[in-house]
């Protein structure tokens, strides 16, 4: 089990009809603003202590925000389920995901480098080394497949390393040659691969680290 996960005899009476009422509110609610309210249910557990339903009503509102088209709602999401989950390596994917969608470097750079950990803790590897890949197809920034090349080799993907390094160098040789439509195209890619489910995108791995 997750170190600092309580184990408790089972929620107060309230705490279930507030949890069952957010629940109704985020079946009722318009497309894109359920989130909130799997989010506040997520709070409600926490408070409590039960930080393992705390995680799953968090993941599920970081789903929600992704469809949604709510990525900073999204982030913040992950981060507070990082603070109770550290180890959770898909929360770090998708974030790391997010990062390079908005193209940022130095943010892109930490969100990586953050995932690649949590996925060597996890023993991971493998999945982090295709992740990799993805996402240095999802990318027109060179800086950007810089630091997934020496991600790469961390993991010791040579080949791979390789491969990212060339598409570097092929984009700074041929600037200026996407045009928005392109660009927003990448984004739809980047986006769908940080909603793929837990099979899907981390294996069997799930919201919660064990």
């Amino acid at each position: 089990m997750f170190k600092g996960l309580s184990s408790t005899s089972g929620p107060e009476p309230d705490i279930e009809q507030q949890l069952k009422a957010l629940e109704m509110q985020a079946d009722q609610a318009i497309a894109g603003f359920g989130a909130q309210f799997l989010n506040r249910a997520g709070d409600v557990c926490l408070e409590a202590r039960l930080n393992r339903r705390a995680l799953s009503y968090y993941g599920r509102a970081i789903d929600s925000y992704l469809h949604a088209g709510r990525y900073d709602a999204s982030a913040a999401v992950c981060r507070k389920l990082l603070r109770v989950s550290p180890d959770s390596v898909r929360a770090r994917c998708t974030l790391a995901w997010l990062a390079i969608g908005k193209g940022m470097l130095g943010d892109a750079q930490k969100e990586i480098g953050d995932y690649v950990a949590a996925a060597e803790r996890a023993a991971r590897q493998e999945m982090a080394v295709s992740q990799l890949r993805m996402m240095s197809e999802a990318t027109y920034h060179g800086g950007l497949l810089d630091v997934l090349a020496a991600q790469l080799d961390r993991l010791g993907d040579m080949p791979g390393a390789m491969k990212v390094r060339g598409a570097a160098v092929h984009l700074r040789e041929l600037p200026n040659m996407h045009t928005a439509a392109d660009e927003e195209a990448l984004w739809e890619k980047v986006l769908s691969a940080a909603l793929k489910g837990p099979k899907e995108l981390l294996g069997d791995e799930k919201w919660i680290a064990e």
